[in-house]
């Protein structure tokens, strides 16, 4: 799915979720999980009758408070659960008008706010990678990336393992981050185009010349980017800049020329 993910109530983009939902099918209340929502849709899991009707009411429930959002969704498939049994039920949202597209939104921005019930706080000082990130995985995306953004140092130390580039994103946004860790962050493989961007313009950041030579040699570096966060190089800074293997072929040809003026 496109869409931004620091911008929730944008078309289209799916959180993971996982929050108490029912259906309406055949005069029954059936309970289930909404496991994916976005602005457009929704997945859920539960103990589904077939053959069902086109559309479908959906009640959408907030994991803290009494909100209740009360949605139609046209059945656009559904399969068998093969993560343990029950089927998965994927809705288009239909007959959107303004109160359930603004009571949708509000349950949207809700579940960024959530507190973070996560494990976290549990792991210790040399805890692998591996068991991180499933410790990561725990959390709700929504949940990460309300963390990300606001997450001490310690938290920030176990977040930079995560994945996903929203949190990334949070992460390199949060108002704690240091020289150090955006250092890190620079080199992993998930930030996006526009993350390296906000790493580039973040005044607390730009003129390090480690940062910036990462940004430039970074493999998803937008070629606009790069030669901003090197115009200033002089000889001696473009020569440890060429020496990177992970340069691209365009920049590094400019950057040969302006060395041989």
């Amino acid at each position: 799915m496109g869409g931004n993910a620091d911008t929730p109530s944008r078309q289209g983009y799916r959180f993971r979720v996982g929050i108490p939902a029912e259906t309406e099918i055949g005069g029954k209340t059936i309970a289930c999980d909404a496991q994916n929502l976005s602005r457009s849709g929704a997945l859920l899991v539960g103990q589904f009758p077939t053959p069902l009707p086109e559309v479908v009411d959906v009640a959408l429930k907030a994991p803290t408070g009494s909100m209740t959002v009360q949605l139609s969704g046209r059945v656009i498939r559904i399969e068998a659960d093969g993560a343990g049994g029950g089927t998965t039920l994927a809705l288009e949202f239909v007959d959107m008008d303004d109160a359930r597209r603004d009571a949708l939104d509000v349950l949207l921005a809700r579940l960024l706010q959530t507190p973070v019930a996560s494990s976290l706080g549990d792991l210790k000082p040399g805890t692998p990678p591996q068991d991180i990130k499933k410790a990561l995985e725990a959390i709700p995306l929504p949940q990460r990336i309300a963390l990300a953004s606001r997450a001490s140092a310690k938290e920030r130390e176990y977040l930079r393992f995560d994945a996903n580039a929203a949190v990334l994103e949070a992460l390199v946004r949060n108002p704690g981050f240091t020289l150090a860790e955006a250092r890190v962050i620079a080199t992993s493989l998930q930030l996006l185009a526009g993350t390296l961007d906000v790493l580039s313009n973040d005044s607390r950041f730009k003129e390090d010349e480690e940062l910036r030579i990462a940004i430039a040699t970074h493999p998803r570096v937008s070629l606009g980017t790069a030669e901003r966060v090197t115009a200033d190089f002089k000889t001696p800074q473009l020569k440890k800049l060429l020496a990177r293997p992970a340069l691209n072929q365009l920049l590094r040809e400019k950057l040969v020329r302006r060395t041989q003026r």
